[in-house]
């Protein structure tokens, strides 16, 4: 009997937007693959909570609306990142189209999503991923190159 090695199936978690009568206008799913994805979000996760707290740290000593403007557009970029990250390019722009450029909403709505539901969901897979490397590697059935079992 030859070994087989197969293909573990591919994890996602489907995102719909609803317009205001309830009605799903597009539902996009959201590909969860453990070794990628869950480096490129925890990096764009941690740039935008960096940032938020840049963000309350200066909000007091922000004296011009210009200064203000900047740091809240630093905090959109580093959330369309994320986005980015979570659904890929394309379909973060059909969320922003969907949220037609209201960035708050949009934020409020959507980042709940990636924190409860996809981060949570990414270290499940993870953890499963390496209890399933470390059973493959038990020493207590693991030959040596001799083929006798140490």
């Amino acid at each position: 009997m030859a070994y087989q090695a197969k293909r573990s199936k591919k994890f996602t978690e489907d995102f719909e937007l609803v317009n205001e009568e309830g009605r799903v206008e597009k539902t996009i799913h959201v590909e969860l693959d453990a070794d990628d994805v869950v480096r490129r979000i925890n990096e764009k996760y941690i740039e935008l909570m960096n940032t938020r707290n840049e963000i309350v740290d200066i909000k007091t000593d922000i004296e011009s609306n210009k200064a203000m403007e900047d740091a809240f557009e630093k905090l959109g970029r580093a959330t369309v990142n994320l986005f980015e990250a979570v659904f890929g390019t394309e379909d973060t722009g059909i969320i922003v189209d969907f949220y037609e450029n209201r960035y708050l909403e949009m934020t409020k709505e959507v980042t709940p999503f990636i924190t409860k539901v996809v981060i949570p969901r990414l270290r499940e897979i993870a953890a499963e991923n390496k209890r399933a490397v470390l059973e493959s590697y038990n020493r207590k059935e693991s030959k040596g190159l001799s083929g006798r079992k140490k």
